[in-house]
């Protein structure tokens, strides 16, 4: 049991984690602003797919610095850092609607900063009790796809019927918001979150990068890869679908992201690594399957499964480096993993747009995507060799 304080002080640090994951969720919300920005900017989807990979490596090197950021200065002043720079991402473009404004503001500036946001809720939660860590993480992480929830579902129409300028200007307000309320959580917990004792994060001691390390950071990317196609394209998939409304495919797919994400480390945590990775594997399998017929129903049922997947996979890999490797290697050891991810993210988009602008259609970036997530089924299988 915890007493008053330990709950109070727990409440605190898991608020603040969930309100950075939830700034940091934005990042999966770029698929709403892709027809309004093509239509104002006169950009085409391979351009477009440039911005989004630009974000995504962006987003990977904030995780990657985090735990050398959190290490020099005070959590509370990494949270201010990281929101200040996903508002400017945002009014930067707002304020000079540009090509170079999206890729400065935007691609680089929210990136970074969302990466930072993103790493730094990982390392609140996991340094919260065993007891309630796993939980911790998924809650935390599953912050990541509100933005992507609710921003389709409340303000959709708006999106696509405003300014790209005058809606990134609003958003880099409301970042500045969520970041007062992130930093008065962090105030509430200021005895636990400072770091005055360098022997919290021994930079220096070296890390094993073994087989099992390589193969799950090898998953995580297919995974990722997969998953990162069609979030990058979720809106433009459905409308050359021909469906109506098309913003919806964002919402099953976050809406899928949320439940891997909340659900995800705890189903590690009693399945197993092997079960819990050939899981994944199959899932984003049939959920490509599911969205390249086309069907507004398949596709929508989808995007649920491959966003369930890749919600849980980034929930799940922390939780499955804390069994492998000890929960206080978490941080520094995803730090490496997200490599993987940030590839992903470089390499996905900007594929995908291209394959649709060479033909006309997502046919072949979906196909491509079963061909990878079948891959990941396999290396899941290799795994059983380097069980503990």
């Amino acid at each position: 049991m915890f007493t008053t304080h330990k709950l109070t002080t727990i409440l605190f640090i898991l608020t603040a984690a969930v309100l950075a994951n939830g700034a940091a969720g934005l990042l999966y919300t770029w698929s709403l602003f892709i027809i309004p920005i093509e239509g104002a900017l006169g950009l085409n989807r391979a351009d477009l797919g440039l911005i989004s990979s630009v974000a995504l490596v962006s987003f990977t090197m904030g995780v990657m610095i985090l735990p050398i950021i959190v290490y020099r200065i005070e959590k509370l002043y990494t949270a201010i850092l990281a929101f200040a720079l996903m508002a400017a991402g945002h009014l930067i473009f707002g304020i000079s609607s540009s090509w170079i404004s999206l890729i400065l503001g935007y691609g680089l500036g929210f990136g970074v900063g969302s990466g930072l946001a993103y790493g730094f809720a990982l390392s609140l939660a996991s340094s919260l009790p065993a007891g309630i860590r796993a939980l911790s993480i998924g809650l935390s992480l599953g912050a990541f796809a509100l933005s992507g929830i609710v921003l389709p579902i409340v303000l959709g129409n708006w999106i696509s019927t405003t300014a790209p300028g005058a809606a990134f200007m609003r958003i880099g307000i409301a970042t500045l918001f969520v970041g007062v309320l992130c930093s008065s959580a962090l105030v509430g917990a200021a005895g636990v979150v400072r770091i005055s004792d360098k022997r919290a994060l021994p930079l220096s001691r070296p890390i094993s990068i073994d087989k099992p390390f390589l193969i799950l950071s090898l998953i995580l990317f297919l995974i990722c890869f997969a998953g990162l196609a069609v979030v990058s394209q979720a809106t433009a998939i459905a409308t050359a679908a021909g469906i109506t409304a098309a913003g919806y495919a964002t919402t099953a797919l976050t809406v899928g992201y949320l439940a891997g994400s909340l659900i995800g480390a705890p189903f590690a945590e009693q399945s197993g690594e092997r079960n819990t990775l050939l899981l994944l594997s199959i899932f984003t399998f049939l959920g490509l399957l599911a969205i390249i017929t086309q069907s507004q129903v398949f596709l929508y049922i989808g995007s649920i499964l491959t966003g369930l997947t890749l919600g849980g996979v980034g929930s799940i890999m922390p939780v499955l480096l804390g069994i492998r490797y000890g929960a206080t290697n978490i941080s520094r050891l995803f730090g490496r993993m997200i490599i993987g991810y940030g590839l992903a993210g470089l390499i996905a988009p900007g594929i995908a747009g291209v394959l649709f602008v060479s033909a006309q259609s997502y046919t072949p970036v979906l196909v491509l995507c079963i061909a990878m997530t079948a891959f990941s089924l396999t290396a899941g299988l290799a795994l059983r060799k380097f069980d503990i």
